[in-house]
């Protein structure tokens, strides 16, 4: 009977100790799991002199707490896609994660600096519609240097700093 009650009081402790940590970890948003959209559709081209690379790996790289890498290969006309990336994650109702993403672009090897089509940093405050026409029609000129766009947020007063050799025709 003592091995009883015993076990009866270690479960009853065992239940105070877990309902109280359940509640703590949904106030600070480690289970509420939601849609996250890492990437809006990318459409590019890549040319070198103005001549369409065809068969060239471009390698998009998404860091969000976690590496999400996609691979396309240019077409005959120097073309690349990749889809919209998706995941589900607990990571922006956590309050102690910081919530911006990396997303870059790249040929070859990224620690080559020549090799950067598109670099930036979204804080995951911010919507990325904005970048959605600029992702869906640029052309990357491999001959040209790299250069740094700041990008206006609407109605913020911020910007989104992009660093690309690619031609970001809305900006132009």
């Amino acid at each position: 009977m003592t091995n009883t009650r015993s076990a009866g009081v270690t479960l009853t402790l065992i239940l105070f100790l877990l309902i109280p940590l359940q509640g703590c970890a949904d106030m600070f948003g480690f289970f509420n799991k939601q849609d996250v959209t890492l990437s809006l559709p990318v459409k590019g081209r890549l040319l070198n002199n103005g001549e369409p690379q065809q068969g060239v790996k471009v390698t998009r790289e998404l860091i969000y707490g976690d590496t999400y890498i996609n691979e396309a290969i240019s077409d005959n006309n120097g073309y690349f896609y990749f889809d919209n990336k998706t995941i589900r994650s607990s990571k922006p109702s956590n309050m102690f994660f910081n919530s911006s993403l990396l997303q870059s672009i790249y040929i070859k090897n990224k620690k080559d600096e020549d090799s950067i089509l598109w670099y930036t940093t979204i804080p995951f405050t911010e919507e990325q519609a904005l970048l959605s026409d600029i992702l869906n029609n640029f052309e990357c000129e491999l001959s040209e240097e790299a250069t740094t766009y700041d990008i206006p947020i609407k109605n913020t007063g911020q910007f989104y700093t992009v660093y690309t050799r690619c031609n970001i025709n809305s900006l132009n």
